[in-house]
């Protein structure tokens, strides 16, 4: 028999934090895959879009650092100013969401714009190291 040790999901704790939170009077739509409109391709909103994944990390002895992806896509401005209110809002110690407890959320990466090929979005990232311990 092997015992695994279980750790609160990285990914599901940043959308607990995230989604539906109000961030420069705009509620922020937190998700794990893009909508796209079938017909053009574009992201479907409501905008502010908060796209989170996570691409890895390392495993100490205890506890376990994750390394998640905040894509944020809104009109202009309002793109890299969202995520730099929602990187505020989440970095802390001690972080208790429904997903489970979160020992400290850290920015990685700060907030940036980045090139994206719309009209009238712009997209802004940002990445954050999340520390949790087993369940």
């Amino acid at each position: 028999m092997i015992d695994a040790l279980l750790f609160p999901d990285a990914r599901d704790a940043l959308y607990d934090l995230i989604d539906g939170a109000t961030h420069l009077g705009k509620p922020v739509h937190a998700t794990y895959q893009l909508q796209a409109d079938n017909v053009t391709g574009a992201i479907k909103g409501p905008f502010p879009v908060a796209l989170i994944y996570v691409t890895g990390g390392t495993r100490g002895f205890v506890d376990r650092v994750d390394r998640a992806t905040i894509e944020l896509y809104a009109p202009g401005q309002q793109a890299i100013n969202t995520l730099e209110s929602i990187a505020a809002s989440i970095i802390g110690e001690d972080i208790e969401t429904p997903s489970g407890f979160i020992d400290k959320i850290e920015q990685d990466i700060t907030p940036a714009d980045v090139p994206y090929q719309s009209d009238t979005l712009n997209k802004a990232i940002a990445t954050f190291l999340v520390t949790s311990r087993p369940i």
